[in-house]
């Protein structure tokens, strides 16, 4: 009987001291790489009854699943068809972490690791965070009739920090336009400040969670007189093309009168 409740006893600390290790904060995946999970467990060098078990933690799909010494994948979610692998040599040494190719978007979320051998059973949820850092900003400026309009448009994710700097460090920051988030999972942004005179601006965009920073410079002068200059040029030409008329106008009626 002692022998029994001592070999109770030895079971249960082994199974209390059982424990799967995943990141305690988020993990960051950028855009088509490759995402690692990392779990690590109680290492037990014959795997012949380790169970691993990866699961989406908001809905349960199975993500990965391996026992009997080989990966069962008859249930996996067909999200994650052809894009999981575990470490085999790794798994005697307590290590269960699982790679998923081309993260996407639709790949963000919890995950479960679930791990069972002979000494216990544990489980541990990690956040995956997925990012897209934003492509080379594409200036455009347009001219209108009093004013400049300077514009720049990328893609990336998710929704960045943006600051419009004048010549004097004023805050000009007023337009941005961000469209929901595409099949391919970028924002589409487009941002713009209109000026009365000369441009002196300096464009910044941030992405923390990328850990991205874009920093551009806008100079663009223009002679603000150039339109009245222009308009003063049509109007001369319409009164010289109007006395030209009425002179050959007036050529015309004496020859006729003699």
């Amino acid at each position: 009987m002692l022998s029994s409740l001592l070999l109770l006893w030895i079971l249960l600390r082994c199974a209390d001291s059982f424990s799967v290790r995943v990141p305690p904060g988020p993990v960051v995946v950028v855009r088509g790489a490759t995402a690692l999970l990392p779990c690590e467990f109680e290492p037990d060098l014959n795997i012949s009854q380790l169970v691993v078990t990866w699961q989406r933690g908001e809905d349960a799909r199975v993500v990965h699943s391996f026992y009997y010494q080989r990966d069962q994948l008859e249930r996996q979610d067909s999200d994650y068809k052809g894009r999981t692998k575990l470490n085999y040599s790794e798994l005697p040494k307590g290590n269960a972490s699982l790679s998923i190719t081309n993260f996407g978007l639709k790949d963000a979320g919890k995950y479960l690791c679930t791990v069972s051998n002979t000494k216990g059973t544990g489980k541990g949820e990690l956040q995956l965070v997925y990012a897209a850092v934003y492509s080379e900003p594409r200036l455009s400026i347009h001219l209108k009739s009093s004013a400049v309009m300077v514009q720049y448009e990328m893609e990336g994710y998710p929704r960045p920090e943006i600051l419009w700097l004048g010549s004097g460090n004023q805050n000009l920051t007023d337009h941005q336009e961000v469209s929901s988030a595409s099949d391919g999972g970028l924002y589409y942004l487009k941002s713009y400040v209109t000026q009365n005179s000369a441009v002196n601006l300096t464009f910044t965009l941030k992405n923390p969670t990328a850990h991205q920073e874009l920093q551009r410079h806008v100079i663009f002068s223009y002679d603000e007189n150039i339109q009245n200059s222009s308009t003063s040029v049509v109007v001369l030409s319409v009164l010289c093309v109007i006395l030209l008329c009425s002179t050959v106008l007036l050529l015309w009626l004496y020859c006729k009168q003699r």
